[in-house]
């Protein structure tokens, strides 16, 4: 019976390790989501309300580290080399790569710079681009999270076979 409820126990573990490690595919997810709905979010907002980019923002809410993303960048607005160092360099932001990063400090420095027309121009032109990040991201988190949880529990079961 012991052998029972260790066996078990291992692997719910290694079940639950599995997804532990499918922590960077969610948020990257989550991440690539919520900045594609800012981007239709903003599009709309420049075409007919154009109100001030922080009131703008401060209308909706977001979750996770795009949320914290968006309050250090408006920490940081006036400060935007800066900003970009000290967000990517913390560990919250381990999950981009070196191309997101890119994508993201390009989009970043064109917010709320230059007139509505010029605005709308470049967001639409990045909605693609956007749309893709999130597509690979989705199919990431798809791919590799199923992946992670059934290695773990693969591994669960063949730690409780060379136990028994």
């Amino acid at each position: 019976m012991t052998k029972f409820l260790l066996g078990v126990a291992i692997v719910a573990f290694t079940s639950f390790c599995g997804y532990i490690l499918t922590k960077k595919y969610r948020k990257r997810k989550l991440f690539f989501t919520q900045l594609n709905e800012f981007n239709e979010r903003f599009l709309s907002e420049i075409s007919y309300y154009r109100r001030p980019i922080a009131e703008f923002a401060s209308k909706y809410t977001y979750k996770g580290e795009f949320n914290e993303f968006l309050e250090k960048y408006f920490e940081y607005i006036d400060e935007t080399p800066r900003f970009f160092e000290e967000v990517f360099a913390s560990e919250g932001f381990t999950f981009l790569t070196a191309e997101e990063k890119t994508v993201l400090r390009d989009y970043f420095s064109m917010l709320g710079k230059g007139n509505s027309a010029s605005q709308q121009a470049y967001f639409s032109s990045v909605k693609e681009r956007l749309i893709k990040l999130k597509t690979e991201a989705e199919a990431a988190c798809k791919r590799y999270g199923d992946l992670y949880i059934k290695l773990g529990f693969l591994c669960g079961l063949l730690i409780l076979i060379l136990i028994i």
